[in-house]
């Protein structure tokens, strides 16, 4: 397989949502069948109660991460213009804990099928040393 160098780009260019909603900070890593993002959780984010991060809020933080894979692909491999996509099914879904304002969490994707415009994947969220705090299975369409 080709190695991937990946270019650092702004967050705002790989995914359709705007802030306060968008719940990833930067794509940390690429690889086509993985991606890993960051983020630091705000008191101002919409989706934060009593300050933590709500259920919600990490599905959607698992979610824009496959978008941000998804998004990085289209704009700067294929240049072509970011797609919307939607979440279509999740599984397996257990949390350990929800992350507090200010903690920074790493969550990280790794694709199980993708076909049709469909991606399964697997992704696992982790705080700042290193713990895993939640795990899914999602599948996403375009």
């Amino acid at each position: 397989m080709e190695e991937v160098v990946m270019e650092k780009v702004s967050i705002e260019e790989l995914l359709p949502q705007a802030r306060p909603f968008i719940m990833v900070d930067e794509l940390t890593e690429y690889e086509p069948e993985e991606a890993e993002t960051s983020f630091t959780v705000r008191e101002d984010s919409p989706l934060v109660c009593d300050g933590v991060l709500s259920t919600g809020g990490l599905v959607e933080n698992i979610a824009q991460t496959s978008a941000a894979r998804i998004g990085y692909y289209y704009k700067y491999v294929l240049r072509q213009p970011v797609k919307v996509g939607f979440i279509g099914a999740m599984r397996s879904f257990q949390v350990k804990r929800h992350p507090r304002v200010g903690e920074t969490i790493r969550t990280r994707i790794h694709v199980i099928a993708e076909a049709f415009g469909m991606v399964a994947f697997a992704a696992t969220v982790h705080d700042a040393d290193g713990v895993q705090i939640a795990r899914a299975e999602m599948k996403t369409a375009e």
